[in-house]
């Protein structure tokens, strides 16, 4: 078996579908999907994290030797640390709300940023208009917190329940969760983008215009330490 096989096969053994390997790993659907097709193999920390959700070893997961985690944990003593494996992926760029909101514009002049722009590895196979943003506010806390660092494949279609970067209207841009909700009698889907939040609304893409930028298929937490309490 290659990679992706021994992923869907360890995955469909310990029950999961899809979404629950994906909450286990903390990254989405898609992302698992992607693995499970050989579109992309999982690195960096995600490489880690899917080894200890399937129960087995990093080694294992990459080349099929080595024992699975299980029988390591029955030994007393036995470390539940290893040695993290951090290839280094694809760089793209960190932009901010507004551009986001333009990014199909301006995309295609990615190269030509200045030296002010900030960039970082997708851990993840990614399309060339990939992007990454950080979050700002709390309407989707509290899976997504302000500051958190999110990756957003434009080439990606969104599939019910997926987290979104769109276009409202206004000149920036807005995540959210992806509901669709059935075609309408033009032909055309309507969809919600729906906050985790209840304290904020929902959008209706058949009350505004509602342009979706791209996919969620990274999701990065930084937790910094609060010192002086």
């Amino acid at each position: 078996m290659n990679v992706s096989e021994r992923i869907k096969t360890r995955r469909s053994a310990c029950g999961f579908t899809q979404d629950q390997l994906a909450a286990r790993v903390g990254v989405t659907r898609v992302a698992v999907s992607h693995w499970e097709r050989g579109g992309a193999e999982p690195k960096g920390r995600y490489l880690n994290d899917l080894a200890e959700a399937l129960g087995v070893t990093v080694d294992w997961l990459l080349t099929g030797n080595g024992a699975d985690i299980s029988s390591h944990q029955q030994v007393p003593g036995f470390h539940n640390v290893e040695p993290a494996v951090i290839p280094q992926g694809k760089r793209i760029p960190v932009i901010s709300y507004v551009q986001a909101g333009n990014w199909r514009e301006m995309c295609e002049q990615a190269t030509t940023f200045d030296g002010n722009v900030e960039y970082v590895s997708a851990s993840i196979d990614i399309g060339p208009r990939g992007f990454g943003l950080w979050l700002r506010g709390n309407s989707m806390t509290p899976i997504f917190n302000e500051g958190d660092l999110v990756i957003v494949d434009p080439d990606e279609s969104p599939r019910p329940g997926d987290y979104v970067v769109a276009k409202n209207g206004s000149e920036g841009a807005t995540f959210k969760k992806f509901r669709p909700r059935g075609i309408d009698e033009n032909g055309q889907e309507v969809f919600e983008l729906v906050p985790l939040n209840d304290d904020y609304p929902s959008m209706h893409s058949d009350r505004q215009h509602i342009e979706i930028i791209g996919v969620m298929v990274e999701h990065r937490i930084f937790r910094k330490r609060v010192t002086g309490r």
